[in-house]
């Protein structure tokens, strides 16, 4: 698993599945890591709602990337709400289609290579109420931490909350940016605004904020090329956060 195509923030738009599907095409990458976002803020009530629309965009993600036949491991985004809704309807998904793995709280491993992630947003104290999930920091490394124990020699953590500084901006989180310095991913791959897509190296962990697909962003990620071009963005002509490393 050495191509990636590196997604996330649908936002509730099938244009945007449509998107996705056509990068597929293009690039063909080995495996797509999808950080979350399949629904919008403006496509349910509360938390404890379940909207037809949510239900339509749920169904369209997974039925499109089920039939590209690419290994995809994905997260729920902060609005694919009820949880608990939606998490059935992924396992619904996985049965249809056995390359779609939910990696919210659960370990896949393939190949060489170790994945898990937490969907929604991260922030010290978690909440199921409002117009939006999080998940706390003691949630988060309880559900994590089987991917700290893997043997597998590769580890990628897909988070639905990016990091602090330039690949986070205003919707940065310090615990993201504390659980990447204390475990150490190869590849951490977070959902973040368009604006600030781009690649950081913190330490040994590659950071990827690969844009949101509602506004045409993704990103490709190549194990198989020298360290300083393995990272490329696709998609629209959007600004890239510089590269940098702590």
């Amino acid at each position: 698993m050495r191509r990636l195509l590196v997604c996330g923030g649908i936002d509730g738009r099938e244009s945007a599945v449509e998107t996705l599907k056509e990068m597929i095409s293009e690039h063909r990458p080995e495996a797509v890591l999808f950080v979350g976002g399949l629904c919008g803020r403006d496509q349910g009530g509360e938390a404890d709602d379940l909207t037809p629309q949510q239900v339509q965009i749920w169904e369209t993600f997974f039925k499109t990337l089920g039939e590209s036949g690419v290994y995809t491991a994905f997260l729920p985004g902060w609005y694919d709400t009820p949880i608990d809704e939606f998490l059935q309807a992924a396992m619904n998904a996985e049965v249809d289609y056995s390359n779609l793995h939910c990696v919210h709280g659960t370990l896949m491993e393939e190949a060489d290579v170790a994945i898990c992630g937490i969907g929604g947003e991260i922030a010290e104290n978690g909440s199921c109420k409002g117009d939006h999930w999080k998940r706390s920091r003691n949630s988060a490394e309880y559900y994590l931490r089987r991917l700290w124990a893997s043997e597998k020699p590769r580890k990628f953590l897909l988070l639905g909350t990016p990091p602090t500084g330039a690949l986070g901006g205003d919707n940065g989180s310090a615990v993201v940016g504390e659980l990447i310095d204390s475990y150490h991913p190869d590849l951490c791959a977070v959902l973040g605004d368009s604006a600030h897509r781009g690649v950081e190296r913190v330490a040994s962990t590659y950071v990827v904020n690969p844009g949101r697909l509602s506004d045409g962003c993704a990103a490709i990620f190549d194990w198989s090329k020298p360290a300083d071009e393995r990272f490329t963005p696709i998609g629209a002509e959007q600004p890239v956060a510089p590269a940098s490393q702590q």
